[in-house]
């Protein structure tokens, strides 16, 4: 009777072998890919990618389709203007952290004729003038200062991120003006704001995200490196028309 080829031990021991080494060729194959992507955290950081994208899918995005339907045009170009306006105290102490005398005057100024002229923000007098707008954050910073952006971080609701960017997330909220009276920024109006300009913002990247992950076999890693070029880009003060077609990783 002929054998089965499975009952032989040797056969059995050899396939189990070459699993075994097919598992952990795989194996280092992925730790190689996460450490060539700066990812060494990569399955919990896509667990909270997909905890993000459920709640996107649930809340945010349904949410950001009735502002852009509820909303003409010209007021959601005022929001968008009136958040960025709020920003600038923040682009403003970074350019001057980072050296930057040009920009930090450029950006003061952007501040003070939007504030005054721009009825708080929500007209562009300051582009209408000819005034140049910077994007500068902590973050930034801390790069332009020698930091190494440490491990890729996927944040919860926030989204993708590093340590040094985590960090400068959190340090940029103190120039804002919604922290300069500690009182206000507890109140309802205050997480209203942020609330609005999350919303803003999700409604303002949707063509630039359904893009992304159209165009991917797997978006979490499509996501991962438009991040990491975006900030590297703006790290450089490179063209930033070379990525406009990127989400706005570094809103406030």
């Amino acid at each position: 009777m002929k054998q089965n080829t499975f009952s032989r031990p040797g056969t059995v021991l050899a396939r189990l072998a070459t699993a075994g080494i097919a598992l952990a060729l795989a194996a280092c194959a992925t730790s190689e890919s996460a450490r060539e992507a700066n990812d060494p955290f990569e399955p919990a950081n896509r667990a909270v990618y997909r905890f993000n994208t459920a709640l996107d899918d649930a809340v945010i995005k349904p949410s950001a389709e009735v502002y852009v339907a509820m909303t003409p045009r010209p007021a959601r170009t005022g929001v968008r203007n009136f958040m960025d306006n709020l920003n600038q105290p923040v682009v403003f102490a970074n350019t001057v952290l980072q050296g930057k005398p040009r920009a930090s005057v450029e950006t003061f100024g952007r501040f003070a004729v939007n504030t005054i002229f721009g009825i708080g923000g929500l007209f562009d007098v300051a582009s209408a003038a000819g005034v140049a707008e910077h994007r500068e954050d902590f973050g930034q910073t801390l790069a332009v200062w020698g930091f190494g952006e440490g491990p890729y971080i996927m944040l919860p609701v926030f989204g993708p991120s590093n340590v040094r960017d985590g960090f400068g997330r959190l340090a940029d909220r103190y120039p804002h003006p919604l922290q300069w009276n500690a009182d206000y920024s507890g109140e309802e109006w205050a997480w209203a704001v942020r609330g609005l300009n999350g919303v803003d913002l999700r409604a303002r990247s949707q063509d630039a995200i359904s893009s992304l992950e159209a165009a991917a076999i797997d978006p979490y890693v499509q996501i991962r490196s438009a991040y990491r070029q975006a900030r590297e880009q703006a790290i450089a003060d490179g063209d930033e028309a070379a990525f406009e077609d990127l989400p706005d990783f570094d809103e406030y």
